[in-house]
């Protein structure tokens, strides 16, 4: 039990720890196959978003993946609950919540991440 919490907790020192690196955004100019006409001069990068957008999008990433990883975990975990409940109805039901639970939470933690890269990868026209 030791060796699983020591692994999530630095999992997430890892995620906390990544987004620190504030590496701007930088337009495709140099790749063959991108045709992105409002660049001006091809050679040098153009930094496009916000510093303050980039960071407060990278802290919600951050969040939907550690709640993705721990709602994931959970699952894991109810389903080895509901496997020792063997016939004690009680904890069958509690381990039955907990894995529909884990799971709504998966799910919305995957569509608030699309909408999130939606969002952020969109452009107004």
């Amino acid at each position: 039990m030791k060796k699983i919490l020591y692994t999530i907790l630095s999992f997430l020192f890892l995620k906390i720890t990544t987004f620190a690196a504030d590496a701007p955004i930088i337009n495709c100019a140099w790749l063959p196959w991108c045709s992105d006409s409002s660049l001006t001069n091809p050679t040098q990068p153009n930094i496009s978003n916000n510093s303050t957008q980039t960071f407060l999008v990278d802290i919600i990433s951050n969040f939907i993946d550690i709640i993705l990883v721990l709602s994931v975990f959970a699952i894991i975990f109810s389903g080895i609950l509901y496997i020792l409940s063997w016939w004690e109805e009680e904890k069958a039901n509690k381990a039955k919540k907990w894995i529909i639970w884990s799971l709504v939470w998966v799910f919305l933690s995957i569509s608030s991440w699309g909408i999130i890269n939606f969002i952020n990868n969109s452009t107004i026209s």
